[in-house]
């Protein structure tokens, strides 16, 4: 059973010395009001003499921990580094950065402060500090020297997501992480997966697209960003000296500065932010942006993102019936749309976000008109099967992770595939395995298809053993073997036939009654 202690806040000086100096004390006791488990704890040029972390935390050795100052853009590698000396968890640290930004005022870095360090609490404190946890070592852009080799300089620490066999619920017939990595770091071998430690990047996307949990990255667990933005919300909603939140990748060097109309709330890297991530925040009432990197994987997923969710704001008017939903990613000061507020938690997992998100802007309801939006950033899937290439198999169903593709067969024996859209988070696991290439997907959102719900999209006739009559669920095995070697080979597919198992057992099949006829005449 993991500790769940109360998270120490540590404070830096150099917030209350400033351009715009705060009153320490008020800010610790502000947050002891807004988190109440929370310690906040005051120390001087934490950034500049971080060794005084490891000083401060050796008598308590808490396992949570935040910690705010003015450096912490520049210095989180340094800073996280002391924590994992003083004995902290890399799981149960967050470092927050509060430089103020020019003209802000006393009154606004304080309500800033505490919202940005009352976010960074709830994260911190849903966090597993049971997971694994596993870094590399990587040359930063300098290059390689001696002195770089032997003295760890010009370095840097990456984390690298673990996988767990214990919390791994679909076993090999689940895929949404090995198709979902953007970097090939997954690979399957027997009934394990194996992350590749020089090809993850610690992006987090295995994270976000697994649903139980098999995946540990420090920074990337979906609750505790889920509970950190229902933080920032509240936060907009009652100070409203900032109108939006900023997704920023932790490795992004240029984000918003305490002052301006952006809550800040880091991520590993953008390519495990989803559109439902972006709609559930403007569903809530806030404005939302979008801030990468220099690595082209994320500036593409942020292209992506914002394209997107402009594309479905136009369809939808969701930016308050102001343009076309470009407001919602702008640069300048954000559009808050007129949405009633979608209670206080925020929902990041997929495809629960975007459907939430739909539901709130009154996208689903009947006598809509009719809307589609697609493009690579969306976060749902629209699966067409082939009824006349399916062979029925089920293997698509038996490897859909979230319940969209369904079975179902009634008393004659006839099957029918169904797809709820609802339901689909777009993975592509269903496509790569049907053997028959008989399914295709779109990564595309459809009002009339989400309105209608689950559909049959795939119908097979029925299918009778040949010696009793009885209903088959072994699907169109026997098709399927004509249709692949009925031209060059017609004997193999000649004396096929279909026959339930209870005739195998009892040797009523017409190839047994076959064999003792043969075998009774060869006596005679």
């Amino acid at each position: 059973m993991q500790s769940r202690a109360a998270p120490v806040v540590v404070i830096c000086g150099d917030v209350g010395a400033g351009p715009v100096p705060l009153r320490l004390g008020e800010l610790a006791a502000q947050l002891r009001r807004e988190q109440s488990g929370a310690a906040p704890l005051l120390l001087h040029e934490i950034c500049e003499a971080p060794q005084a972390l490891v000083e401060a935390l050796a008598s308590t050795k808490p396992s949570r921990v935040v910690v705010g100052c003015r450096a912490a853009s520049q210095r989180r590698g340094e800073l996280l580094a002391h924590l994992r000396r003083a004995g902290v968890p890399a799981a149960g640290t967050v470092v927050v950065d509060l430089q103020t930004a020019d003209g802000c005022t006393e009154k606004v870095a304080l309500e800033q402060s505490v919202a940005l360090l009352s976010a960074a609490v709830a994260r911190v404190v849903g966090a597993n500090l049971e997971a694994p946890v596993k870094e590399r070592t990587s040359l930063s852009a300098g290059g390689v020297s001696r002195r770089s080799l032997l003295y760890r300089v010009n370095t840097a620490r990456r984390f690298v997501a673990t996988w767990r066999q214990d919390r791994c619920s679909g076993g090999v017939a689940c895929a949404p992480c090995l198709l979902g990595c953007p970097h090939g770091a997954l690979r399957r071998e027997a009934r394990r997966v194996v992350v590749d430690g020089d090809r993850c990047n610690g992006c987090g996307v295995c994270v976000a697209a697994c649903r139980s949990g098999a995946f540990a990255l420090p920074g990337a667990e979906v609750e505790g960003l889920s509970a950190a933005a229902a933080v920032l919300v509240a936060a907009i909603r009652r100070c409203r000296s900032a109108t939006g939140v900023a997704i920023a990748c932790q490795h992004s060097k240029s984000v918003p500065r305490v002052g301006e109309p952006w809550l800040v709330l880091r991520v590993p890297s953008i390519e495990m932010v989803t559109a439902g991530w972006l709609l559930q925040l403007v569903g809530a009432g806030a404005g939302v942006k979008v801030i990468g990197c220099d690595d082209e994987y994320c500036e593409t997923r942020v292209a992506d993102l914002e394209q997107f969710v402009r594309d479905l704001g136009g369809v939808l008017a969701f930016a308050d019936g102001r343009g076309a939903g470009g407001e919602v990613l702008a640069d300048h000061e954000p559009v808050p749309t007129a949405l009633a507020p979608g209670g206080d938690w925020i929902e990041l997992w997929e495809p629960e976000a975007t459907m939430r998100s739909l539901a709130a802007f009154g996208a689903l309801g009947p006598g809509r008109t009719p809307w589609r939006a697609e493009g690579p950033g969306c976060s749902l899937g629209v699966v067409t099967i082939d009824p006349a290439g399916c062979s029925f198999c089920e293997v698509c169903v038996g490897i859909c992770s979230t319940g969209a593709l369904r079975a179902e067969r009634n008393g004659t024996g006839s099957l029918r595939l169904s797809v709820d859209p609802g339901r689909c988070t777009a993975c592509g696991a269903c496509v790569t395995s049907c053997p028959e290439a008989a399914v295709t997907l779109e990564r595309a959102v459809d009002g009339a298809l989400l309105a209608a719900g689950r559909r049959v999209v795939a119908r097979g006739p029925a299918v009778a053993c040949e010696t009793c009559g009885a209903p088959l669920v072994a699907g169109l095995s026997k098709a399927v073997l004509r249709r692949r070697l009925g031209e060059s080979h017609p004997a193999l597919t000649a004396g096929t036939t279909m026959v339930c198992a209870d005739c195998r057992l009892g040797g009523r099949s017409l190839a047994a009654s076959h064999r003792r006829a043969t075998g009774e005449l060869l006596k005679g």
